[in-house]
């Protein structure tokens, strides 16, 4: 009987201090913020009796503090597979694919169809150089007997460059044979 009189008395002086808060408040404006605070503090005075008939208030905070660990955890183990994905050569050849498709779509605006690239990176996983391929879209090259070297078409040295700059890397790092 003594615990539901000073629970009573408790929740009484909780009630007097909040109810001196809200009207204290000036601004019109922070009123409903201070009545939705008032609000909460009376529902956990309200509710403090039920956390005590189900056990001590300490073991509630243990209980979210372990749950809190556990998704912690979890959360750790999804980074380490994260990381585990990254290190895997599927990402490198992921990001092979991504650049070859890249530098085919700048190929195509000048006129060249993609037919292999190769791409060698640093430890940065940036692109350390590039050996492309291309042939001109509209003829088939056949070649029969020796080539000789030809200068370098004006096209194809404006797409080297486009692609170093493109690449941060420098012009003689970007082979593209023809």
């Amino acid at each position: 009987m003594s615990d539901i009189v000073e629970w009573v008395k408790n929740y009484s002086m909780i009630f007097l201090l909040m109810t001196v808060a809200t009207s204290v408040a000036s601004k019109k404006e922070y009123q409903k913020y201070i009545r939705l605070f008032v609000e909460i503090i009376l529902v956990i005075a309200l509710a403090n009796p039920i956390f005590l008939a189900f056990g001590k208030s300490e073991d509630l905070f243990d209980k979210i503090s372990f749950e809190s660990f556990w998704q912690g955890l979890e959360q750790i183990r999804l980074d380490r597979d994260k990381m585990d994905f990254l290190n895997e050569d599927s990402y490198v050849d992921y990001y092979e694919n991504a650049i070859a498709a890249d530098v085919g779509l700048l190929a195509e605006k000048y006129g060249y169809a993609l037919i292999d690239a190769s791409i060698v990176f640093n430890d940065e996983m940036e692109a350390e150089s590039l050996e492309i391929k291309v042939a001109k879209r509209e003829i088939e090259p056949v070649v029969i007997g020796t080539i000789s070297k030809e200068p370098e078409k004006e096209e194809i040295t404006r797409l080297r460059q486009k692609i170093a700059a493109q690449y941060q890397m420098d012009v003689e790092r970007v082979t593209i044979l023809d």
